[in-house]
């Protein structure tokens, strides 16, 4: 009789807990209350009525809505009168139906704040389908039909984030976004088919992050991105870039973060670094890149992270890394690095992380003193995968604050008494 009479509280709580529910639901309009139109679910003041089939808006829709979902239907216009009474709609959804243009939401329009219609049909942006929107802050446009930006695409709006991913644009003529420069600050036009900027194209003083990923664009000339005085990332990975002229990104002076990864680059240069004052992270994975000049970093001596991996960089001079004094990461793993000059890494007072691996490094550590001199907060070396064959005891002199040292994936055969006994702090070998 012990057990049933323990058992019986809790049964009895988990019950009122499952009623608990049920009536918060139906009072907040959820699924099975009379305000919810079926076969709609309701979730407080978000009405979803995705992925049912619908070939137009449901009659009935509830006052207090929101946020309206009509994603995956069959939608291929909306009747504005069925929108007119929802007074509080703020968000809606359309992506996956049929629509061919922005639609007329009617009345609601101008306090709309979000509006996404990605996946659908949509060739172009006219800007008397846009006016109605006064409020909106987000419009998405991802994965349309939509293959030029003029200069009258957008009305005057409230916009901060607009995205275009995934169309077919292969012109943007000047001033398409002017009219936004009071308030836009994240612009998205990846998977495109973009080959060149023009000029004045970015007239965005608010502008935070722009994004250009997987274009056609293999040159950028000098004061390209002019005007956006604001922007702190930019990100233009697998373009086939291979040449960035002189100025490239001249008037990016609060930028930080600059992703080119996946490009056709060959070396670095200050010419086309010149202006970038506040760069914090450098991305230059999956490039060409064989050459650093010796005054590259003049202009970006704020870098912490540069990632230089899967390259062709043969030798690391003594100039290699001038001017980087608050570098925290360096990754230069999978390139073809044979020759590490003595004073390389000299200068770089700040770095923790040092990854070298799979290059063809064999020498350096076997003839050279200190190759790693002047690194005295490094906590990780990675040389995995190179040609080291010995280790003399003087190979990581200097190394004191080393915590993670990875030799593996050499041809190791002698390491010499006391290599790593200066290593006081090394936790894993």
């Amino acid at each position: 009789m012990s057990c049933p009479l323990r058992a019986a509280p809790a049964a009895a709580l988990g019950l009122l807990l499952l009623l608990g529910r049920l009536a918060g639901s139906s009072a907040a309009g959820g699924p099975g209350s009379p305000s919810c139109p079926a076969p709609c679910r309701c979730f407080g003041d978000l009405l979803d009525c995705s992925r049912l089939k619908l070939s137009r808006v449901p009659e009935r829709l509830p006052q207090g809505v929101v946020q309206l979902d009509l994603s995956h239907n069959r939608l291929s216009s909306i009747k504005a009168s069925s929108l007119s009474h929802l007074h509080s709609l703020r968000e809606i959804k359309l992506n996956n139906n049929e629509l061919e243009i922005i639609p007329n939401l009617g009345p609601v329009s101008a306090n709309i704040t979000l509006l996404s219609l990605t996946s659908n049909k949509i060739g172009g942006i006219l800007p008397e389908h846009l006016k109605p929107f006064q409020s909106l802050e987000t419009l998405d446009l991802s994965n349309n039909n939509i293959s030029e930006l003029k200069t009258a695409s957008f009305p005057s709006l409230q916009l901060k984030y607009l995205y275009i991913n995934s169309n077919r644009i292969t012109s943007m003529e000047p001033g398409a976004f002017d009219s936004l420069s009071s308030t836009l600050q994240v612009l998205k036009l990846n998977r495109n088919k973009i080959s060149a900027i023009p000029q004045k194209m970015f007239k965005l003083s608010h502008l935070q992050h722009l994004e250009l990923n997987r274009n056609k664009i293999k040159k950028i000339d000098g004061l390209t991105f002019q005007g956006l005085t604001a922007l702190k990332s930019l990100k233009m990975q697998r373009n086939g870039i291979n040449r960035l002229m002189d100025g490239a990104f001249w008037g990016l002076t609060n930028m930080e973060v600059l992703q080119l990864d996946h490009n056709n680059l060959t070396e670095i240069t200050k010419g086309w670094l010149y202006g970038l004052l506040m760069l914090q992270q450098l991305h230059l994975s999956q490039n060409a890149i064989s050459r650093i000049s010796p005054d590259a970093w003049e202009f970006c001596q704020k870098l912490s992270e540069l990632d230089l991996t899967f390259n062709h960089l043969a030798r690391l001079d003594d100039s290699s890394f001038v001017g980087l004094s608050l570098l925290v990461g360096l990754y230069i793993g999978n390139n073809k690095v044979n020759y590490i000059a003595d004073c390389a890494f000299r200068g770089l007072s700040s770095l923790q992380t040092l990854d070298l691996k799979n290059n063809e490094i064999s020498w350096t550590i076997e003839d050279m003193n200190g190759a790693f001199s002047g690194l005295d907060k490094l906590r990780m070396l990675v040389l995995q995968g190179n040609r080291i064959r010995s280790i003399t005891k003087k190979a990581f002199s200097g190394l004191d604050a080393l915590e993670h040292l990875d030799l593996s994936n050499n041809a190791i055969m002698s390491v010499q008494g006391n290599a790593f006994s200066q290593m006081k702090k090394l936790e894993e070998l």
